[in-house]
């Protein structure tokens, strides 16, 4: 199995390491789709694929790329959620989904629809340490969720109030007025998936390799 190698935050500011990054990334999403294709119902390639989409997404990061990120980070819940239709007990790939879909709360703009992501990924989380209850990470990563939606509300909050400051020119010369979209995204600059979602790659990544 094809193991996806974990960012670290240093990797973003070093556009070297990010191109080689994604080459690798792309490389290891063709694996993973051509093992699919060969076998729709390979529950772990397609949860590899999952992964490797997720650290796609946080690549693609930049104001020009937040489109794709959001439809990788899409696609990465899809090819998670289907892997565990096949294999429900793969707690790995429940962690991850569960990091994707906090990503995806932290991008929602509307605090309802966040919470319920947030819902789903603490779901997901304690069947993780159901399935393996010595692990201690599970547990600190579940304990965490409680915070969740007071986080996503000091966000948003923080979000609105540069938004605006932005979309009225405050603070500078008076640019173009922006989408709410728009400055939603360029703003948040995916720093919380970053945060929130790479640890879990890495701690993965690293029980994989035997660390």
């Amino acid at each position: 199995v094809v193991v996806c190698k974990a960012m670290d935050m240093s990797m973003m500011n070093d556009p070297r390491a990010q191109a080689e990054m994604l080459s690798q990334l792309e490389e290891q999403i063709q694996q993973a789709r051509h093992a699919v294709d060969l076998n729709p119902r390979d529950a772990t390639s397609l949860a590899k694929w999952g992964e490797c989409l997720l650290e796609l997404s946080m690549l693609k990061q930049g104001p020009g790329d937040s489109q794709e990120a959001k439809q990788l980070l899409l696609l990465s819940v899809e090819k998670l959620r289907k892997s565990l239709e096949i294999y429900p007990d793969n707690h790995n790939a429940m962690v991850v989904l569960a990091s994707a879909l906090n990503a995806r709360a932290f991008l929602q703009p509307d605090h309802d629809v966040a919470c319920e992501l947030f819902e789903e990924a603490k779901g997901n989380f304690r069947r993780a340490l159901e399935l393996d209850d010595s692990n201690p990470r599970y547990k600190e990563l579940l304990e965490a969720m409680d915070s969740a939606p007071q986080l996503h509300a000091q966000v948003m909050q923080q979000l609105h109030a540069q938004g605006q400051s932005a979309a009225f020119g405050m603070g500078g010369g008076a640019g173009p007025k922006v989408s709410d979209e728009d400055w939603f995204y360029d703003w948040l600059g995916w720093g919380i998936l970053i945060v929130g979602s790479l640890g879990v790659v890495a701690m993965l990544n690293a029980k994989a390799q035997g660390v």
